[in-house]
């Protein structure tokens, strides 16, 4: 097939730190085009060019959702909502592309945020399949142009497509992590983590929590996704030394802050579309014990790779699971990876629901 894969006009892909989404379009390109497919990637400005596949840049990688006001050369403030204009602007470039270019393709794999529905009327018009593989949670709004334009469409999981009847679904692929990246790790240390952007519906707060409850250190690792929440409700916790925040961090830090960690804390509040910190901790060695909103439950076997809390139960019921942790063997949390979430399992799932949609 001729794919064009939409990755990301926010980040390079695969992105230099955080950035699940562009790492995931990466392998998409990389081994689509491994496996005979002739691959056009269009990504942001710095992204990995590769012989297998053709790279378009399109966009400046400097239009990180949830980022705060910036002060440019100028040396003066701009408008809150500058980041989101400017990724319009590349969607708007990406979109003249699809027209100037489009007809040389089969398909196109769309990744990217905003271009779930933005790009819906080019692909109309150029009468092109636009498999858009589903990042975020679906809503309402968006539900119905997928409708309108009966979009074939790709969950990350089973859960998201709860109460979204109607729409072209073509198949649930999901998430991969690099076992080479990720190496095995034994023997922890002695703190709970916290991995990903700092935020509300991660719910940092409930992960410090336990943590105090048990007398033990938690390391919150990632960038401040909210500075409201991370002002008023995690700043003052945070003291360097049971609560500890890193930042963001590159892949070998990562992995080795992962497999360090006794248990990944997950308490998200939030429809989870899959989470993949928690197969890359698993990827580790590292069980999850999380709360069991959204995908949680399809990805987290409970009692073998970690513990699944009903929400309801709040900080004492993550508490009571984290206590328990010992009970997980290490290996058995690598074994489920290595037979569920790897590479080449997500690019047999993607390219059979590709294929489905040709030959339909």
């Amino acid at each position: 097939m001729r794919i064009l894969i939409l990755g990301s006009v926010a980040l390079p892909v695969p992105p230099p730190m955080q950035g699940g989404t562009e790492r995931i379009a990466y392998w998409q390109a990389r081994e689509l085009a491994k496996r005979g497919h002739t691959v056009t990637l269009i990504a942001a400005k710095g992204s990995k060019a590769d012989p297998s596949y053709a790279l378009v840049e399109i966009g400046g990688g400097d239009t990180v959702a949830g980022s705060s006001n910036h002060l440019p050369e100028s040396g003066s403030f701009t408008e809150g909502s500058r980041n989101l204009r400017k990724e319009l602007i590349y969607m708007t470039q990406v979109a003249q592309w699809m027209l100037d270019h489009g007809n040389a393709f089969d398909m196109i794999l769309n990744n990217m945020r905003g271009g779930e529905s933005v790009l819906l009327p080019i692909a109309a018009l150029l009468k092109l399949p636009f498999v858009t593989v589903m990042h975020l949670p679906i809503f309402d709004g968006l539900a119905e142009q997928f409708r309108f334009y009966r979009t074939p469409v790709i969950t990350i999981s089973n859960a998201q497509r709860a109460g979204f009847d109607g729409i072209t679904y073509v198949g649930t692929v999901y998430n991969a992590a690099d076992l080479d990246e990720l190496p095995y790790q034994e023997k922890p240390g002695d703190y709970l983590l916290m991995m990903g952007s700092i935020a509300p519906h991660k719910n940092q707060k409930d992960g410090i929590s336990v943590a105090k409850s048990l007398g033990k250190k938690i390391i919150l690792a990632g960038k401040i996704g909210n500075p409201a929440y991370w002002e008023s409700e995690i700043v003052p916790l945070v003291d360097g030394k049971n609560v500890i925040h890193t930042g963001e961090m590159g892949i070998a830090e990562k992995a080795a802050l992962l497999g360090g960690a006794e248990a990944l804390l997950f308490p998200v509040v939030w429809p989870e579309p899959f989470g993949l910190v928690m197969i890359e901790a698993l990827a580790c060695g590292t069980p999850v014990v999380a709360y069991g909103n959204g995908a949680v439950p399809e990805v987290i076997t409970q009692g073998k790779t970690g513990f699944v809390v009903d929400q309801s139960q709040g900080v004492g019921g993550l508490a009571v699971a984290t206590k328990r942790i010992g009970e997980i063997r290490r290996a058995d949390c690598r074994a489920e990876v290595e037979k569920r979430f790897t590479i080449a399992r997500m690019i047999d799932s993607l390219e059979q629901a590709l294929t489905a949609v040709v030959h339909s």
